[in-house]
């Protein structure tokens, strides 16, 4: 006889994540066979104004922004012999209420009792058959300590055996986090989501068996220490050494020669677990991932990584090495938390508990428009940047192909006061495709205000890109893409690789339109005679090209490498 049992996947931008890359799936499948005569039910959908998933959002304003209606809405429609069976929550979601500031565990564990009622209510259920299992997705972007409070609510609703749910912390410690296409982002990619399906499924096999079962008891409250995760496969270890609320998570690679580095992690000179052995390649770019966990009290203290064995054979290739490549505690970055161990020893590494977060650097007065020039070269990139400023200026980072440039910097200008800031990257660039990306580093907001910020404009070389400008709503990177010729003709636009439409207004003047694709890209004349318009080819600078003419007019339009311009590559309004 086959037992049903639901597993109600809910959450925001990862959670959909996890089920779009066959996580979701996978976790089905493996419960499945690990549990002969169980038949798993997912119960998911996003996309729509009823759903389980809502990207983009905070639960913490669900009840409020619609969604929680929307989740009650999905849930009762489901058809009865589906809401008759056990259901576990699965709970996928702490993004944007880690990233808003002042979040409480009290406030945090309200919200999410008064709305797990609701859900059991609409399953027609009650605690003991509809557990939860709580997870923490290892967002990018963090305010203050919202994320280590949100945490303390699951294992606070994970210790009270009447709410019936348990917290697998380490189902998603040391994720790649590369789904926006770089490590450490926003998002999980494919292989994230196949690394959470396995452990989720060692984790909840337990649970799933038992309401198979018709047990109806609550899971054993979830203990201090987390279990050990599985390795990520192709990237190094992923290990949890010690106990506690507490967590460091150390980045560790090493340069292999006659067999692996060896260490010793130690805080405030106590050795936490034994000897470590590294895995992951430094010249490949992978990290072992290692968090220590612990019970630490507020103030100054110290982590000590032990190299034990050193080797060298005389050259760079006959070398054994060590290397830290970043530390974070409770989920904060340390200033100084990266370290090349060439020779046998230890190097220690400072953190601090419980202080408040430190403010960022001052930066202009919100209004203030800033004029900043960086790097230098014969090339310019000209950016004009404004903000909606509260409880602070925007903050952002500019890359120039994924290598960054300038440092963190601070928004001034208001958007909609009529100013901008200017901010100008000068560089020698190779002729070719290059891409410029835009990240937004700290969202916030609130009953009073939202915190934004908006690029208003960009050029490169006084030609402006075919796409130049941007609303950031949300921490998340925007890339803008540019091209320098390799002739050096001086544009007024220039085309990206993907489809671009160039507005030409009557009164404009002449013009120069780089990278325009034939086919693809469009001209867009606005206040102009079709009639009057012809084309012949051309040349200026040496470059020949086609020449857009309007007689009785002095506008024109110069396609530079263009020659097979047709009327269906215009519009006319």
């Amino acid at each position: 006889m086959t037992t049903d049992v639901n597993i109600l996947i809910r959450g925001q931008s990862n959670a959909l994540l996890f089920v779009a890359n066959g996580g979701a799936r996978d976790l089905e499948k493996q419960l499945e066979a690990s549990l002969p005569g169980v038949n798993v039910n997912l119960i998911q959908h996003y996309g729509d104004k009823n759903s389980t998933i809502y990207s983009g959002t905070a639960f913490l304003k669900w009840d409020t922004d619609g969604q929680q209606q929307g989740l009650l809405n999905y849930v009762k429609a489901e058809p009865a012999d589906i809401k008759n069976n056990p259901t576990v929550t699965l709970w996928m979601h702490n993004e944007y209420d880690g990233n808003t500031g002042g979040v409480t565990t009290a406030n945090w564990v309200s919200e999410v009792k008064t709305d797990a009622a609701l859900v059991r209510s609409a399953l027609g259920q009650d605690a003991s058959t509809t557990p939860y299992v709580f997870t923490y997705v290892p967002y990018a972007y963090a305010q203050g300590n919202s994320p280590a409070n949100i945490q303390a609510g699951m294992r606070q609703l994970s210790a009270d055996a009447s709410f019936n749910a348990s917290f697998d912390s380490t189902a998603m410690s040391g994720l790649r986090m590369d789904g926006d296409g770089y490590a450490h982002s926003s998002h999980m990619g494919q292989q994230d989501a196949m690394l959470v399906a396995d452990r989720l499924a060692d984790s909840m096999k337990g649970i799933v068996s038992d309401l198979a079962k018709g047990s109806g008891s609550t899971p054993t409250p979830t203990p201090p220490g987390p279990t050990p995760p599985k390795p990520a496969p192709d990237n190094g270890i992923v290990k949890t050494i010690g106990t506690g609320a507490d967590g460091l998570v150390l980045k560790i690679s090493q340069d292999a020669w006659k067999g692996s580095a060896q260490y010793t992690i130690s805080v405030d000179g106590k050795q936490i677990g034994g000897t470590q052995t590294a895995s992951a390649s430094h010249a490949a770019g992978q990290d072992d991932v290692i968090t220590v966990r612990g019970d630490w009290a507020p103030g100054a203290h110290k982590v000590t990584v032990n190299f034990l064995n050193d080797a060298w054979g005389g050259t760079a290739a006959t070398d054994r090495n060590l290397h830290v490549d970043g530390i974070t505690y409770n989920g904060t970055a340390l200033a100084k938390g990266t370290a090349d161990l060439l020779k046998k020893g230890p190097v220690d590494f400072a953190f601090t508990d419980g202080a408040a977060t430190p403010a960022p650097s001052p930066g202009p007065g919100a209004g203030t428009a800033v004029v900043k020039t960086i790097g230098a070269g014969a090339d310019s990139l000209v950016l004009k940047i404004s903000q909606d400023a509260w409880q602070g200026n925007a903050q952002y980072s500019l890359f120039i192909d994924g290598k960054q440039v300038g440092g963190t910097l601070t928004a001034g200008a208001l958007h909609g006061s009529g100013n901008e800031d200017k901010i100008t990257i000068k560089g020698d660039w190779s002729a070719g495709d290059h891409k410029l990306t835009v990240r937004f580093l700290n969202d916030a907001a609130g009953p009073s205000g939202d915190r934004n910020l908006y690029v208003e404009d960009a050029s490169f070389n006084d030609a402006t890109l075919g796409k130049h400008h941007s609303t950031f709503k949300i921490n998340s990177p925007d890339d803008f893409r540019f091209t320098k010729t390799a002739d050096g003709l001086g544009a007024t636009f220039s085309g990206t690789m993907g489809k671009d439409v160039f507005a030409v207004q009557h009164g404009d003047g002449d013009m120069v339109i780089a990278n325009f694709t034939a086919g693809t890209d469009k001209l867009r004349f606005e206040g102009f005679d079709e009639a009057k318009m012809h084309m012949i080819a051309a040349s200026e600078g040496g470059v020949s090209g086609t020449l857009v003419i309007f007689d009785a007019t002095a506008e024109n339009v110069f396609l530079p490498h263009v020659t097979n311009l047709t009327a269906a590559d215009t519009l006319f309004v």
